[in-house]
């Protein structure tokens, strides 16, 4: 019985080391690596469970589970943070600082459905009305239609537009960037990919310049025939002949389908690091990344120098996808520059099938060195540009 116990500790300990470190393998030579990185907060559940019975069986193989634990920390501390103290701002530091939102708004439809209960104007512009940021980061915009079923007033419009004078919107590319801050649109290229990945802006934020890429990476393009095989696969089948027809499926339409999402993001990622380094200064990366916090498009545009703002300034693990079942955190905020991440949160709205992500940044004190500039041509406006820098 401990040789098993032994096997089994050890299974799990290096198969979450292995998943923790999934990330680090190019999709491109290693997929097998990238799809084992989603799975890391199963096989921490299941090394809980084994956890609590090695406290009963032998306490002597949690230390197995420990040393996994141990070795896959950093990739972990992604994934789950442990920042319980958040700051209390002075009334200097609110000078200082802005607050920033990703979202992905469904081109402003309502998830839950045309007529959900109680809702009587666009739930998604409330909740940016209320959340109030300073620069609100938008993907999958659609123009703002209050002939359309979405219930989208034009009081809630106006409150937009007067809440943010320095706008961006495209229906045609999907992006929008409502600012309090003046920004310029800039010409970042990748027009290599069939769908633009980004969005690239300059913005001045307190007197100091910090650009902006807005993303939007390639997602799986799960059709709803993937998605009810991916719901059956999840439940338990009833014979043997059903579990070899769904494994077949499964490997046939949803793991290809996942592994060349996985080679397209990865060239989208190597193409926005290049960009990152050819303008170089203050940065923020932040979007739909379609992908999880530590796999390689991350890891790739986070380089050596960038934060995550969630494992810098949040609280335990996350979701910002809650459809499909799909439940992970495909958003981030990556940041470079002279201020840090002091809180990060998921907004409480569910009307788009993501959630927000804000996150308010302080910028250090003392002096701030000119940063290194490399001018990117400014981008011609494609449906909406507003007030931006001259």
């Amino acid at each position: 019985m401990l040789a098993i116990g032994v096997g089994l500790n050890l299974f799990v300990a290096m198969l979450t080391v292995f998943s923790a470190y999934g990330g680090m393998f190019d999709p491109e030579e290693r997929v097998i690596a990238a799809m084992a990185a989603m799975v890391l907060p199963l096989l921490l559940i299941a090394g809980g469970l084994l956890f609590i019975i090695n406290l009963f069986f032998d306490r002597r193989l949690i230390l197995i589970l420990i040393a996994g634990w141990a070795i896959s920390a950093p990739s972990i501390r992604v994934f789950a943070p442990l920042n319980g103290w958040k700051p209390t701002l002075t009334a200097e530091q609110r000078k200082h600082s802005f607050t920033f939102m990703t979202y992905n708004v469904l081109h402003f439809w309502d998830y839950r459905g045309e007529n959900h209960t109680g809702v009587m104007q666009n739930a998604t512009l409330d909740y940016i009305l209320d959340t109030d940021p300073d620069i609100v980061s938008i993907q999958e915009y659609d123009v703002l239609d209050t002939k359309g079923p979405w219930k989208i007033m034009q009081a809630q419009i106006d409150s937009l537009y007067a809440r943010y004078p320095h706008r961006y919107e495209s229906r045609y590319l999907s992006y929008a960037l409502y600012s309090k801050y003046p920004f310029q649109p800039i010409d970042i290229g990748l027009k290599q990919f069939s769908q633009l990945p980004a969005m690239g802006f300059r913005l001045d934020i307190q007197g100091h310049e910090v650009h902006l890429l807005n993303l939007h990476l390639k997602s799986i393009g799960l059709t709803d025939e993937d998605k009810e095989l991916y719901k059956e696969a999840l439940a338990v089948p009833q014979t043997k002949g059903e579990l070899k027809r769904e494994i077949k499926e499964v490997k046939s339409q949803l793991l290809s389908k996942l592994a060349e999402a996985f080679k397209i993001r990865a060239q989208q990622a190597h193409a926005i690091r290049h960009i990152i380094d050819s303008i170089g200064g203050p940065f923020i990366v932040a979007g739909d990344f379609n992908d999880i916090p530590d796999c390689y498009a991350v890891r790739t545009i986070r380089g050596k120098d960038m934060h995550d703002a969630y494992a810098d300034a949040a609280f335990g693990p996350t979701i910002t996808y809650h459809a499909d079942r799909f439940y992970f955190r495909i958003d981030q905020v990556l940041y470079r520059g002279p201020f840090k991440a002091i809180d990060t949160e998921r907004g409480d709205i569910d009307s788009s099938d993501h959630n927000p992500l804000i996150t308010t940044f302080l910028f250090d004190k003392g002096v701030i060195p000119a940063p290194k500039r490399y001018d990117m041509p400014t981008a011609e406006p494609t449906d909406s540009t507003t007030n931006h820098i001259p």
